[in-house]
């Protein structure tokens, strides 16, 4: 079994942490915060080039992306009471979607 999805999620993670760690940087400054926005961006671009190693770019891509939209939604939802209308959850599930279709 590859190792390739996986990774490509634990980039989609380590993406993730960095944008929710951006948007309690603007209420809560600070170097720390500042340091895991880097380090996360860092971790997350360096597992993305291990999955480059194995697979085409569009997939990569795709499969980053697509996850990040889930992933991000989620915490927007939970962490910070972000709510969606339906066009944007269609649109959501069609992010699921297409991405599920693209690394089937």
């Amino acid at each position: 079994m590859s190792m390739i999805p996986i990774i490509a999620l634990g980039s989609a993670g380590l993406y993730s942490v960095a944008m929710i760690s951006m948007k309690f940087w603007w209420k809560i400054p600070g170097l720390g915060l500042g340091l895991l926005i880097v380090a996360t961006l860092l971790a997350g671009a360096t597992l993305e080039l291990a999955a480059l190693r194995e697979e085409r770019l569009g997939i990569i891509y795709t499969g980053i992306l697509g996850a990040e939209v889930i992933l991000i939604a989620i915490a927007s939802y939970f962490l910070f009471g972000e709510n969606f209308s339906h066009r944007e959850v269609f649109g959501i599930g069609l992010v699921l979607i297409g991405t599920a279709l693209a690394w089937a």
